[in-house]
């Protein structure tokens, strides 16, 4: 196993129910008038350095005041109910390429955004796209269809609301921890096969090669290390793993632990369900929350319909993980996709 198992269930500030976010806002914070203009003006700032998505740093971009907010954010993230949402972010009226800019100069306040994709993409477009969410060589962000509970890779994935859906698109978010202690009272049987862990498909975002498509090493579901409890979890990834080369059939105990963890993400008393607006930037730990999206319905006017921009980060300060719970794609801990060609200059799509 990669870690010790945690004896009990879960008691520090990461555990948290429905009803919990539902009576306490902390975890929403809404722009004021003065704190927009602040956002406003280190944009004008960072446009006048030539900062772009890659380069920007903090210094760029300065927000002395935010800066504070986002400094207490960072710590409840990582230690509390990881995840926040800041309301109110001024984009309207702005560029694509300004909102990516200043979307970028906010997460530079929280850490190292890396590559989501083999073409180095820093900032993904979650929109769309046809695609079939049935095929194992799809994204589910890519299509318009109901996803299951998963996390994304690194620490934090940020999702900015440029345009919501015209119907549906509901935001999913669940505690693992809380997932975790139903399990230990529940069934106690998963626990040894998710600490275990499964390969995933990777969909071809490994190193070319043998494990292109799927995970070296089977990366624990559960991680119990220097006494924090972490989550890597895609319920999809795991179960289609099996159906590629190399990669021995799930027993029926597994299925049932994986299948578990699914139902219990999105039991009504786990689960707790956001509306993005646009101007929303949602941030989630993928250590300790899964989350995931109702199906929605578009617009048919190209300019209207749904976007929502993505970047992957590693949080500044955040809790150590062992290699094997922390390399996802065959490319050490924390990173992300190999790089299967040479990117020139700066891609963000």
């Amino acid at each position: 196993m990669a870690s010790e198992m945690l004896k009990g269930k879960v008691t520090d500030g990461t555990i948290w129910y429905a009803k919990d976010l539902e009576d306490d806002s902390s975890w929403l914070h809404t722009l004021s008038e003065d704190q927009r203009q602040e956002v406003t003006t280190a944009l004008q700032i960072a446009k006048s350095k030539g900062a772009t998505v890659a380069s920007i740093k903090k210094e760029d971009f300065p927000l002395p005041h935010l800066g504070q907010l986002f400094s207490t954010m960072r710590t409840e993230l990582d230690k509390g109910y990881g995840f926040s949402v800041l309301r109110g972010m001024p984009i309207e009226g702005l560029s694509i390429e300004d909102i990516e800019l200043l979307y970028s100069g906010i997460t530079a306040y929280f850490g190292e955004k890396f590559n989501q994709d083999t073409k180095g993409t820093l900032i993904d477009h979650v929109a769309d796209r046809g695609n079939d969410y049935s095929d194992i060589s799809v994204r589910g962000y890519t299509t318009n269809e109901q996803l299951t509970p998963h996390c994304d890779s690194g620490d934090l994935v940020v999702l900015l609301c440029v345009r919501p859906a015209k119907e549906g698109g509901m935001n999913n978010i669940s505690c693992t921890m809380a997932v975790y202690n139903e399990i230990v009272e529940n069934h106690p049987e998963y626990l040894e096969p998710l600490y275990q862990g499964f390969h995933y498909n990777i969909r071809g975002n490994g190193p070319i090669g043998p494990y292109q498509d799927i995970t070296k090493h089977k990366v624990p579901v559960f991680c119990y290390h220097d006494g924090m409890l972490s989550c890597r979890y895609n319920q999809k990834a795991i179960l289609t793993a099996e159906e590629l080369p190399g990669v021995e059939p799930l027993t029926q105990l597994e299925k049932d632990a994986i299948n578990y963890v699914a139902e219990l993400a999105m039991r009504d008393d786990i689960r707790f369900d956001v509306h993005l607006e646009a101007g929303d930037i949602a941030f989630l730990n993928n250590n300790t929350v899964l989350h995931n999206r109702d199906a929605f319905v578009d617009y048919e006017e190209p300019e209207k319909k749904r976007l929502l921009l993505r970047q992957w980060v590693n949080l500044d300060g955040a809790r150590e993980l062992p290699l094997e719970f922390a390399d996802h794609y065959n490319t050490g801990p924390r990173r992300g996709p190999a790089i299967h060609e040479e990117v020139e200059g700066e891609r963000i799509r």
